[in-house]
């Protein structure tokens, strides 16, 4: 496992989410975890893992269908808020590239945003790959490197690539990710654009009274060409065809293109 990302140390990225966490933390609107789990689909009595489960959204959501919820965070001051906000999930302080659970433990496991900020992602694919069941679901949001608005408000005006001001980044395109995503042995089923959600509550609304410029995104939304989306959702499972395989880590920066793959 990558323990760096150039002089990046998995201590700075604790320090750094926790004083995140700290001050504000990241959280998206309440449709959103609603719409990720209307995509994966659990049912009462099932366990889902929230991998880099931040404040807890989802599982409040998850618990509310009857579903036993879990969550790990990197970050001890997410984990405590989670606790907090949903009593009825299981919830711990762990690093999504060594996971504290058995082999096929869970119904569904969810990453939303956060696989891009791993040090060593490919590792933590391999993780939700170990303890997701045959026959259950993993959840990967991940980011789009060409994104419109980010082109065209950013890549014109600077010559910069896109920029979510976290310590550890990474983008890459539709095809990319779902290439990267398969080399870590899960078999993407479905892929969904995300361009934001129209809001349906008060939270929502309140969301993004907080960060306006998503809704400047939300408006553009449906002008925007699928593979230029802000980010891409996967639903994946494991490949059937691989239960003998032992994969290794894919390594990034440089993903297999889907040609090179077997």
């Amino acid at each position: 496992m990558e323990e760096t990302q150039g002089t990046i140390r998995a201590e700075e990225v604790m320090r750094a989410y926790d004083a995140k966490f700290g001050a504000e933390g990241f959280r998206n609107n309440e449709t959103f975890y609603r719409w990720a789990l209307d995509f994966v689909a659990p049912q009462p009595g099932e366990l889902l893992l929230d991998v880099a489960c931040g404040l807890g959204d989802l599982l409040r959501f998850a618990a509310a269908r009857g579903v036993q919820a879990y969550g790990v965070d990197l970050s001890s001051v997410a984990a405590r808020a989670t606790a907090n906000k949903v009593p009825a999930a299981h919830v711990a302080v762990a690093n999504g590239e060594r996971l504290p659970f058995a082999d096929e433990t869970f119904d569904h496991v969810t990453i939303l945003g956060s696989l891009e900020h791993f040090l060593d992602p490919g590792q933590g694919l391999l993780e939700i790959r170990r303890v997701l069941k045959w026959g259950g679901h993993a959840l990967v949001l991940v980011p789009n490197s060409y994104y419109l608005p980010d082109i065209l408000w950013r890549v014109v005006r600077t010559g910069r690539g896109p920029d979510h001001k976290q310590i550890v980044e990474r983008f890459a395109a539709c095809q990319d990710w779902r290439a990267f995503i398969e080399a870590g042995g899960l078999r993407v089923l479905r892929v969904r654009r995300f361009n934001f959600q129209w809001p349906r509550s008060r939270d929502d609304w309140a969301w993004y009274r907080a960060n306006p410029r998503r809704l400047l995104g939300l408006l553009a939304a449906p002008f925007i060409p699928f593979n230029l989306s802000h980010s891409f959702l996967y639903l994946c499972q494991k490949d059937p065809a691989s239960r003998d395989k032992t994969y290794h880590p894919p390594r990034w920066p440089a993903p297999p293109r889907l040609a090179d793959l077997p």
